[in-house]
């Protein structure tokens, strides 16, 4: 290469370093995700370079994968997540010079005329670059076909494609490292569970004029060092996409008391609705027996079709399951759960019951939830109550069921059930 070319293809290797590094940084700004910012990057290349079709390839066992590809539509193009021998790929020709990086007609070049592919796409003009791995290794090809020729390529565009391979491969291994990351994560989630981790303890739900002992709520509980609040748990589950292992572990953890209660007691239980409709849930929750069990839906978790969900509540409602709507206040989406879902029970939320005694404001909305819950058939639970002061005027509001540490703190098993013998 003369060495007005090599500052041809430097420049516009630059040029495409700093085209790379301004899609990465508004992917990054928009988004977060290296998928956008690969699927921006290819799509730039393919542009630039004029083709009908683009992709991004691993190597791997000896096959030639397409993690991303870019069309214009114009031509057949392979499928994501395919994959082909890497041997009858243009791809390893060039990584291993066979072939060069720029041919304009592949139909009748020597390195690639007899591949299979190429005559079977109609490719003519072709362009590949190495992508970078880790540890100098090659991670796979940045890679453009048309079935035009394309004259006016040349070595400047070669300089742009290896400039943003160099960006890609970086990506590429960002994104790998964060796929280790979550692995790794996951993997200790569920060793935790495993291994016996989660523990549940039950508070007791008091009838405030009898003083009987009419529910319990389970709660998740981690033992592990350090120490974390169930809610960064269940959070991380989400992130990590296993919050259904999470959710379903506990919830079955949490009913399996039921057992060694009176037939009377029932037991809460929380879920989210995303949980309640994966099926494999469902089936779960058909095997059980479910006149005890109340389902708990807190006002934070986003219900997308509440159609789909109250549909899906119907059959196990009519098998004896009662639906409850948790921290009943606590947020608007808490209203809407109630006009859509119809709950059996309503649970206000810590916030409408501290110092309720003190708050004319509040007495005045809960006296109105209760007017509302005897139209809708429902009945209401306070949560959180720690003083006598906040009993008595609970009481003077017609709410019977409370919950909280005036009476009993969360629990475990043997002790709770200690209690109920005692009672």
């Amino acid at each position: 290469m003369s060495s007005k070319s090599e500052e041809l293809q430097n420049h516009n290797g630059q040029k495409a370093a700093s085209i790379g590094q301004a899609i990465l940084s508004t992917a990054t700004i928009n988004s977060g995700t290296t998928r956008l910012l690969l699927t921006r990057l290819l799509e730039a290349v393919r542009i630039h370079m004029g083709m009908e079709v683009g992709f991004i390839s691993r190597f791997s066992s000896g096959r030639r994968e397409f993690l991303y590809v870019s069309s214009d539509g114009r031509q057949q193009a392979p499928a994501t997540g395919a994959s082909a021998p890497l041997e009858e790929s243009a791809c390893i020709r060039v990584v291993t010079n066979q072939a060069p990086n720029l041919v304009r007609d592949a139909q009748v070049h020597p390195s690639l005329r007899d591949l299979p592919a190429i005559e079977a796409l109609g490719v003519r003009s072709h362009a590949s670059v190495p992508i970078p791995g880790e540890n100098d290794d090659t991670f796979g090809t940045l890679c453009c076909y048309s079935c035009d020729y394309k004259e006016q390529l040349d070595e400047r565009d070669i300089g742009f494609m290896s400039a943003m391979a160099d960006l890609i491969g970086t990506a590429l291994q960002e994104e790998q490292r964060a796929l280790d990351d979550i692995s790794c994560r996951r993997k200790y989630i569920r060793d935790v569970l495993k291994s016996g981790g989660l523990q549940m303890a039950w508070q007791p739900v008091v009838d405030s004029t009898t003083g009987d002992l009419v529910a319990v709520e389970s709660l998740a509980r981690f033992q592990t060092d350090p120490y974390r609040p169930p809610n960064e748990w269940f959070d991380e589950g989400v992130e990590l996409g296993i919050a259904t292992e999470l959710e379903k572990s506990a919830f079955a953890k949490g009913m399996a008391i039921r057992e060694h209660l009176p037939p009377d007691v029932y037991v809460g239980c929380n879920l989210s609705g995303t949980t309640f409709l994966e099926p494999a849930f469902q089936d779960f929750l058909r095997q059980q027996a479910l006149e005890q069990i109340v389902l708990e839906i807190t006002e934070h978790d986003a219900i997308a079709d509440y159609g789909e969900l109250a549909s899906a509540l119907s059959e196990f409602r009519n098998r004896g399951l009662q639906l409850a709507i948790d921290d009943f206040g606590a947020g608007y989406a808490s209203f809407r759960h109630i006009v859509e879902l119809n709950p059996d029970i309503i649970k206000l939320d810590i916030s409408l019951v501290r110092n309720i005694d003190r708050s004319p404001t509040i007495q005045s909305v809960v006296r109105a939830l209760v007017g509302f819950a005897n139209e809708r058939g429902a009945s209401l639970l306070a949560e959180g109550v720690e003083t006598r002061a906040e009993l008595d005027m609970l009481r003077a509001l017609g709410i019977r069921r409370v919950q909280g540490y005036l009476f009993y703190k969360p629990m475990p098993q043997a002790q709770l059930l200690d209690l109920f013998r005692s009672t």
